[in-house]
């Protein structure tokens, strides 16, 4: 254990006649801390509590930065027993939080909201075009996000039954976007050519200039950006699946509302990024819904074409979450329902006609209630699997490699995490590649940070993958839309493509 805050425990010489100097020069020399800053809090506190005490101290002591982004530890607390951090994972659709004891590492509570920017926009454009547009669209956009940030905070102090004042660091993951939103920067540059964000690397931030509820003399770090597309989830990401340490080419693959994707190894790394669009989310049909009990996350067909459900908590089925639309689409395909377009064949089980136009019934309970999901709608989630494809397709030519060249297809994300490798395969999301080269991870933006507040050697692995970062800015790409075509089709038009 080596976490971003760290406890100190030692005995001062008490001062006399012969030596007189100051409390904080006794600290300073008895820690033998390299550019050690004392806060005025812990100033103002310290001759009471060295005196209290008989001159034996304790306290933590957290990585920081000081003027000119040089690196400078600082004291956040003397006295203080627990010690604590939170590791958050800022989405797009959710805001994920864990806090950890950063005296053992244990991860002691999690948890979960929906991000309430959803309100502005689902997606990430509509809400960069609110906060330039709308008189106060960016600070409204910033307050909720900060909102949103200590609402997950407080709940995990409550689960753990801890002060404010025991959580001395956070860790963000956040995309590109977000990040801008948490810090109240401008976004305006972001969505057009050349695509340029205010700052890549914000690195550690004061609680009281953002808002956050934590220890006021805590730390904050958010993960640097490698480009307007994608953020530090990716990079946070990279550290969890250790791909920057590899000696053969492996891919990280972030699905969710936006799909990020890392391909590298330890000479290097490309990263790029494309919209999942809600086909990948809760957006995903007029059926679609949170993965949360009741949503339908599995969808089987038996020989006699009977449909079989399966729901979280095991509770009537209430809406379809993105795996249950991967395993339907990928299930009515092998079933023979739909056609290679994705084009539902009349007069097959369950194809029916309803409010909006032709359909597969899902389900029907009781009083008449239905749940259809239309042809529209599984052509929505095939130009969203096709985008995904050709992401995925574009970035490895742009290196040279050949699928059959990728050792470790790492998936993870909101959909990526739970999805099922046969159902990736069939649809055509990834390559057909043996199951034992495909790997999940449930969610490696937020066990980055959760790994950064438990090791902060990895700063320097941060550094390292920043350096080796190359972005490519897929809106720039005029193979793009030339492969695009081609994978909307299941698994794809041209299957050699997809030999792996």
């Amino acid at each position: 254990m080596n976490p971003l805050v760290w406890r100190f425990s030692g005995r001062l010489s008490p001062p006399s006649l012969t030596d007189n100097a100051s409390d904080a020069s006794r600290l300073e020399a008895a820690l033998g801390q390299p550019r050690l800053h004392i806060p005025l809090s812990v100033l103002r506190a310290l001759p009471a509590y060295l005196r209290d005490n008989d001159y034996a101290v304790t306290g933590s002591i957290a990585c920081a930065e000081g003027p000119g982004n040089k690196p400078e530890n600082k004291i956040v607390s003397i006295g203080q027993r627990g010690l604590y951090g939170v590791a958050l994972d800022i989405g797009s659709t959710n805001i994920w939080g864990e806090l950890i004891d950063l005296d053992t590492g244990a991860v002691l509570c999690k948890e979960v909201i929906t991000n309430p920017q959803t309100r502005y926009g689902a997606d990430i454009l509509t809400r960069i075009f609110y906060s330039i547009l709308e008189q106060d669209g960016a600070a409204a956009l910033h307050e909720c996000l900060v909102a949103a940030v200590n609402t997950v905070i407080k709940s995990l102090r409550d689960q753990a039954a801890i002060a404010q004042d025991a959580i001395h660091a956070l860790v963000v993951a956040a995309n590109t976007t977000m990040t801008h939103f948490l810090l109240n920067l401008p976004v305006n540059n972001i969505p057009t050519s050349p695509y340029i964000p205010v700052v890549n690397a914000p690195g550690f931030q004061t609680p009281s200039n953002i808002g956050i509820e934590i220890n006021p003399q805590g730390v904050i770090y958010l993960f640097p950006n490698a480009g307007s597309y994608v953020g530090g989830d990716i990079v946070s990401g990279i550290i969890a699946s250790k791909i920057y340490k590899s000696d053969t080419p492996s891919i990280l693959i972030d699905i969710g509302t936006n799909v990020e994707i890392a391909l590298g190894t330890k000479d290097w790394i490309l990263v790029g990024a494309g919209a999942g669009g809600p086909a990948f989310d809760e957006g995903i049909s007029g059926i679609g819904g949170r993965a949360a009990e009741g949503a339908i996350y599995d969808v089987s067909l038996d020989a006699a074409l009977n449909v079989n459900l399966q729901t979280i908590g095991g509770a009537p089925p209430s809406c379809l979450c993105g795996t249950g639309m991967v395993s339907l689409v990928a299930g009515l395909f092998e079933a023979g329902i739909i056609e290679q377009n994705g084009a539902l064949i009349e007069g097959k089980r369950n194809v029916v006609t309803g409010a909006q136009g032709s359909g597969f019934l899902l389900y029907k309970g009781g009083k008449g209630r239905q749940l259809i999901v239309y042809q529209t709608e599984i052509n929505n989630f095939l130009i969203s699997k096709a985008a995904m494809f050709t992401l995925l397709s574009v970035m490895t030519h742009t290196v040279g490699l050949a699928f059959s060249d990728i050792d470790k297809f790492i998936l993870t994300g909101a959909l990526g995490t739970h999805i099922k490798a046969r159902d990736v395969k069939t649809l055509g999301l990834l390559p057909d590649v043996s199951e034992d080269r495909i790997i999940h991870i449930e969610n490696a933006s937020l066990a980055g940070a959760g790994r950064l507040l438990c090791d902060r050697h990895l700063l320097d692995d941060i550094s390292v993958i920043t350096n080796l970062i190359t972005y490519k800015e897929m809106n720039e790409d005029t193979g793009f839309m030339n492969e695009l075509q081609g994978a909307m089709f299941i698994p794809h038009t041209d299957v050699i493509k997809l030999k792996g």
